[in-house]
């Protein structure tokens, strides 16, 4: 009866515990890897939902005034005015943000300085000038008909607010958000 009792409780075997072992890294490794994609997409997630938000912000701000006074051109303009800036430091200081701050008092500077404010403030990811984070604004007058393509004379105004920024080191991002302004016209 001794023999028998002492043979059932003798343990695992050696190829047993290698088994067990090699099993259970797997399972780790593969929860693991589970753990770190939805990391990846949640950071991911939160970066496009903050860029989502300063592409809206820029959008709205750009209701106050005329499209050519914000940008600051001459109503008988007729190709699309760009601006856009760079961010390239992860800091909210002025240097972190090219071009420089306009100094000047008008219109245009005062808004387009607050646009640059807001992509200096925001949380998006930057690593140097290569991989900077970016904001462009640009605005197109659309004709009632193809004579008349200026800004004072366009029935809408076409505005698209790009934001861009590099993602994981190597991974272009881009939220690009559009609006027609529909302006009223005095002949």
């Amino acid at each position: 009866m001794m023999h028998e009792r002492k043979r059932g409780s003798r343990g695992f075997s050696l190829a047993e515990v290698l088994v067990a072992t090699a099993l259970l890294s797997i399972i780790l490794l593969a929860m693991f890897g589970l753990v770190t994609q939805g990391v990846r997409r949640a950071y991911g997630g939160k970066k496009m939902t903050e860029a989502t938000i300063l592409a809206q912000a820029v959008l709205e701000r750009a209701n106050i005034a005329s499209p050519q006074t914000l940008m600051g051109a001459a109503g008988t303009e007729t190709t699309p005015l760009t601006i856009s800036w760079d961010k390239i430091a992860n800091n909210k200081i002025d240097t972190s943000v090219t071009p420089a701050e306009n100094g000047a008092s008008t219109v245009a500077a005062i808004e387009q300085n607050k646009w640059r404010a807001l992509l200096r403030d925001s949380e998006l990811p930057t690593a140097g000038a290569s991989n900077a984070a970016s904001l462009t604004v640009t605005m197109t007058p659309m004709p009632q008909t193809p004579s008349a393509r200026s800004f004072n004379t366009a029935a809408t105004v076409r505005v698209v607010v790009e934001v861009s920024w590099i993602e994981f080191g190597n991974r272009r991002r881009t939220v690009r958000l559009q609006t027609f302004n529909v302006r009223s016209i005095t002949t």
